[in-house]
C-alpha cells in the first residue's frame, strides 16, 4: 500500500536522537587561522590548493588568479605532526585524524581517518557571497541563485541537517563562482550529514561525518574539483568519476543482461487501481442483482448470505443503501451505492469464500493460495451464486483486467509499464497479466521491505506485515532505542535480517502473479542507518550493500527492478525509479494538507480511485516556483545517468496530478526524455485515457531512440532560461519553448507557445504543441 511521504520526516529531519550531535559540531567552526608552518600547497592543472593543516580550511588560486576561499575552518587550530607533502596527522582535545592529501586529475582528493568515533563538520563552503549560482542534485537538479530569498527560505526549511544520501540524489554539489565552478564529490556518503545554512543572507551547504564504531578505520573522502563556469559541470565530473570506479551500469549492459529492460523504452509508467476482485461495472443488471442479494441474505447456504455474515456494520449499511435504490420505483441503482456494495463485497469474500492454504508466509502472505483461490472457488462461488448477472468471470476487475489492457491496446500503446499497488490484485487477474504481457507491457506489482508491523497493530499495510521475528528486527540506534517505522508505525526493518524473508516472498509473488518486473519502495530512496543490535551490528554501508542485494536478487529471477528515488549508490541495480524527475514536497506546504484549501491534493478515499492520486489540483505558485519551475531545473541526473536508469516522477505527483503544471510538465519529459507516470482505473479510462495516448504518440519514438543514450548535453538559450534545449547521444535535439507566447530561437526559427521541436538526425523536426496534444481525442 502507498503512503504519503509527508505523513513522517523520512525525507529531511533525522530522528533527534542523530540530529542533536550534528548540530553541536557544526557549532565548531572558527575564524580562519594561519597553521604554523604554513599550508599545504599542491599543483593542479587549473591553478594550486593551499589547505592549511591545523584548520583543514582549503583555498584554490588559479594560475595568476587570486586566491580564493573554499572551505572554512572546520575547528580551532590543532596540533600538526607526521607532515609531508601528502599527508600529516591533526589532534586536537581527544581527537585524532590522519589525513592523506593528493592531485588527482583536476581534483584535490581528501582523504580523514580517525582514530576514534568522533564528528568532523568539514567541509563548510566559505564565503558565499562570492557565489552566484548552486546546481544542486535535489532529486532531478535545481540551479538556484544564490541571493534569492525565497529559495533561501526553502532551503534552510527544507535541507535542515539530516543524511547525504537521503538530501541528495547524487553526492555532489556545484557552485559557481566568477570565471569558474568548484563541484564537491563526497566520494564516501554514508554516515555523512549534509544541510543548507544561513549566512549573510546566502544559503551555505555544509557536511559533518561522523566517524562510527561500526565502521572503524573508515576513511572519508571528498573531492574538491575546479572546472568551467558551467553548471552541468558536477554532473559530468560525478559521471567520469563512476565509470573510472566501476560504480557505472549502462542500460545497454542491462539489457544484454535481461533482454525486458529494453521494453522500459517509450513506456509510460501506470499505476493501476482496483481493490478486489470485481468493481461496480462485473454487475450486468444491477437491480435483479442487489434484489437477489437482499431475498437470499439470511440464507446462510448462499453466497449472498454468507456475506451479509461476514460484512461489518459499514459494509451491512453499504448492502441497505443498495437495497433502497433497487426497492424504488425505477430500482435504479446509484452509482455510489454501486461502488460501495462492490467495496462490501470484495472486504467480504475473503471470509464468505474459504481459501486453501498453499505456502503461507510469515505476516499472513500465501500467493499461490490468492491465485487458486480467484480462479477456483471464488469464480465458482459468484458464478454459482448470481450467474449471468455478472459479466465473465475472465474479465473482473477495475484495475488491472483484461478490460484495461484491452483499451489500452485500443488506445495505441504500444509500450507500458504496468504496476499494481497492491499485488493481490495480480494474483486475482491472471488472465489480465498474461494479456498485458502479450501486449508487450511489462508487468509489476508494488512491495517494500522497509516498515514491519506486529500483527494486531491497528491501521497496518500488507507489505509492512512480515511475521512477529520481523516486526520485532528494527534497527537499533546508539542510544539502544528502536528506530521507528514510516508513518511512526512499527519499525523499520533491517535490511540483513530481513533478507531471507524477503528473497522467498519476492519469489513467491512474482512466480504466482508471472510479474515480469517488481517495484521495491523505500530502497533507492537513499534512506540508510547504522544498526547496534548486538549479534547484528551493521554500519550505514553494510545496510546499503543488504539494500543492493534485495535489489539485485529481485533482478536475478528475471524481474524489470525499479524503486523509489533512484539515488545513484543503488543505479546499478535498478532500471527504473519513481521520484527522481519529481521528489516529495508536499509536507513543506501546509495548504495541501488543509481541506479547507483550494491546493488541498487529497486523502486515500475511495479506495478504487484515491483523491490523492486521482484528483487534479493546482499548485500554489509560490511552491511551483522551487518544485515546477523549469527557469530553475536541471537535468544533472540525466547528464550522469540518463543511459543508466528510466527516471520519472514520484507516483503521488503524477503527470496529470497538478492541472495548472500539464503543459510544463508534458515539454520537462520531453526536453529530458523521462516518461511520464499515471493512475487509472475503471472510472477514470474515459477521462484520462485519450490524453495518455495522444502524448504518448509524440514521446514514446523520442524516448524509444534515446533512453539508451547518455544526455551529453544541455542548453539555457534565452536570458529568462524559458528556451531550452538538450541534446543526446545520437545527435537528437529537444528544443523547448515553456513560454506561454511564441518565441524565437537563436538562428531565426519561431516555436510556438509551450512547445517542443524535436530533431533526430537524418529526419525533419517535429514541433510537438502541448495545447494541441491534450486537446486532441484518442484515435
Amino acid at each position: 500500500m502507498m503512503f504519503d511521504a509527508s505523513m513522517v520526516g523520512r525525507w529531511v529531519v533525522p530522528p533527534a536522537w542523530r540530529l542533536a550531535p550534528v548540530l553541536a559540531v557544526l557549532a565548531l567552526a572558527g575564524p580562519a587561522m594561519a597553521a604554523q608552518d604554513g599550508p599545504v600547497v599542491l599543483a593542479a592543472p587549473a591553478g594550486e590548493f593551499r589547505i592549511d593543516p591545523a584548520t583543514l580550511a582549503v583555498s584554490f588560486r588559479s594560475a595568476g588568479g587570486d586566491e580564493t576561499a573554499l572551505a572554512v575552518p572546520a575547528m580551532d587550530p590543532g596540533q600538526v605532526t607526521d607532515r609531508t607533502s601528502r599527508g600529516w596527522h591533526l589532534a586536537m582535545g581527544g581527537d585524532a585524524f590522519t589525513i592523506e592529501v593528493m592531485i588527482d586529475g583536476e581534483a584535490l582528493r581528501v582523504s580523514i581517518r580517525s582514530a576514534r568515533p568522533t564528528t568532523l563538520p568539514w567541509p563548510q563552503t566559505a564565503d558565499p557571497v562570492a557565489i552566484t549560482t548552486y546546481a544542486m542534485p535535489f532529486g532531478e537538479g535545481s540551479s538556484i541563485p544564490a541571493d534569492d530569498p525565497a529559495w533561501l527560505a526553502w532551503l534552510t526549511r527544507r535541507y535542515e541537517p539530516a543524511s547525504l544520501t537521503e538530501q541528495l540524489s547524487m553526492p555532489f554539489w556545484t557552485e559557481l563562482r566568477t570565471g569558474r565552478s568548484i563541484t564537491w564529490l563526497v566520494e564516501t556518503p554514508f554516515n555523512t550529514w549534509f544541510a543548507v545554512v544561513e549566512d549573510a543572507g546566502r544559503a551555505r551547504p555544509v557536511l559533518a561525518h561522523e566517524f562510527t564504531r561500526l565502521a572503524p578505520g573508515a576513511p572519508y573522502v571528498v573531492r574538491i574539483v575546479p572546472g568551467p563556469a558551467d553548471p552541468l559541470a558536477g554532473a559530468r565530473v560525478y559521471r567520469t568519476w563512476l565509470q573510472a570506479s566501476g560504480g557505472f551500469v549502462s542500460l545497454t549492459e542491462k539489457i544484454a543482461a535481461l533482454p525486458d529492460v529494453a521494453r522500459l523504452g517509450g513506456a509510460p509508467h501506470i499505476y493501476l487501481w482496483g481493490k478486489g476482485p470485481l468493481k461496480p461495472e462485473d454487475v450486468l443488471q444491477w437491480r435483479a442483482f442487489v434484489r437477489l442479494v437482499q431475498q437470499k441474505k439470511g440464507d446462510s447456504g448462499h453466497l449472498a448470505g454468507r456475506l451479509w455474515q461476514a460484512s461489518d456494520a459499514e459494509g451491512r449499511q453499504a448492502f441497505e443503501d443498495a437495497f433502497k435504490d433497487a426497492a424504488g420505483a425505477g430500482g435504479f441503482v446509484s452509482a455510489y451505492s454501486q461502488a460501495a456494495l462492490i467495496r462490501a463485497i470484495n472486504d467480504a469474500l475473503r471470509q464468505a469464500v474459504p481459501m486453501a492454504p498453499v505456502d503461507p508466509l510469515p505476516g499472513g502472505h500465501d500467493p499461490a493460495a490468492e491465485v487458486a483461490w480467484a480462479v477456483g472457488p471464488l469464480r465458482n462461488a459468484l458464478t454459482e451464486a448470481f450467474g449471468p448477472l455478472l459479466a465473465p468471470p475472465e474479465r473482473w476487475g477495475g484495475g488491472l483486467s483484461l478490460d484495461t489492457v484491452a483499451a489500452l491496446q485500443q488506445a495505441g500503446l504500444a509500450r507500458a509499464w504496468l504496476g499494481v499497488e497492491d499485488w493481490r490484485d495480480a494474483l486475482w487477474h491472471p488472465q489480465a497479466v498474461a494479456a498485458a504481457k502479450a501486449a508487450g507491457y511489462l508487468v509489476g506489482a508494488y512491495d517494500s521491505y522497509g516498515s514491519a508491523h506486529p500483527p494486531d497493530l491497528p491501521e497496518t499495510w500488507p507489505t509492512a506485515q512480515m511475521g512477529v521475528d520481523l516486526a520485532a528486527a528494527g534497527y537499533v540506534d546508539k542510544s539502544g532505542r528502536a528506530v521507528t517505522g514510516f508513518a511512526g508505525r512499527g519499525v523499520y526493518a533491517s535490511a540483513v535480517a530481513a533478507e531471507p524473508y524477503a528473497k522467498r516472498r519476492i519469489a513467491a509473488v512474482a512466480k504466482a502473479a508471472g510479474l515480469d518486473s517488481l517495484f521495491l519502495d523505500v530502497d533507492t530512496t537513499g534512506l540508510v542507518f547504522d544498526d547496534y543490535t548486538p549479534g547484528r551490528e551493521t554500519s550505514e554501508a553494510q545496510d546499503a550493500e543488504a539494500r543492493r542485494r534485495r535489489l539485485a536478487y529481485a533482478a536475478s529471477l528475471g524481474l524489470v527492478v525499479g524503486s523509489e528515488g533512484g539515488s545513484a549508490l543503488f543505479a546499478p541495480q535498478i532500471a527504473f525509479a519513481h521520484g527522481m524527475t519529481t521528489q516529495p514536497f508536499a509536507w513543506m506546504a501546509p495548504e495541501m494538507r488543509d481541506k479547507g484549501s483550494p491546493y488541498y491534493r487529497g486523502n486515500y478515499w475511495p479506495p478504487e480511485t484515491p483523491s490523492l492520486y486521482f484528483d487534479p489540483v493546482k499548485l500554489k505558485p509560490e511552491i511551483a516556483r522551487v518544485v515546477a519551475d523549469p527557469r530553475f531545473r536541471l537535468p544533472l541526473y540525466e547528464i550522469a545517468l540518463h543511459d543508466s536508469v528510466v527516471t520519472t516522477h514520484h507516483w503521488e505527483y503524477g503527470s496529470l496530478k497538478f492541472s495548472d503544471q500539464r503543459e510544463t510538465t508534458a515539454l520537462l519529459q520531453l526536453l529530458y526524455a523521462v516518461p511520464p507516470i499515471y493512475h487509472l482505473n475503471a472510472a477514470v479510462l474515459d477521462r484520462d485515457l485519450p490524453v495518455i495516448a495522444a502524448y504518448d504518440r509524440v514521446f514514446r519514438p523520442l524516448h524509444e531512440r534515446v533512453f539508451t543514450l547518455p544526455m551529453t548535453d544541455f542548453a539555457v538559450l534565452s536570458p529568462d532560461r524559458l528556451l531550452q534545449r538538450s541534446t543526446f547521444g545520437d545527435g537528437t535535439t529537444v528544443t523547448v519553448n515553456f513560454d506561454t507566447k511564441h518565441r524565437a530561437l537563436p538562428g531565426g526559427v519561431t516555436l510556438p507557445a509551450q512547445s517542443a521541436q524535436v530533431a533526430a538526425p537524418g529526419q525533419e523536426p517535429q514541433v510537438v504543441e502541448t495545447g494541441k496534444v491534450f486537446a486532441r481525442p484518442a484515435k
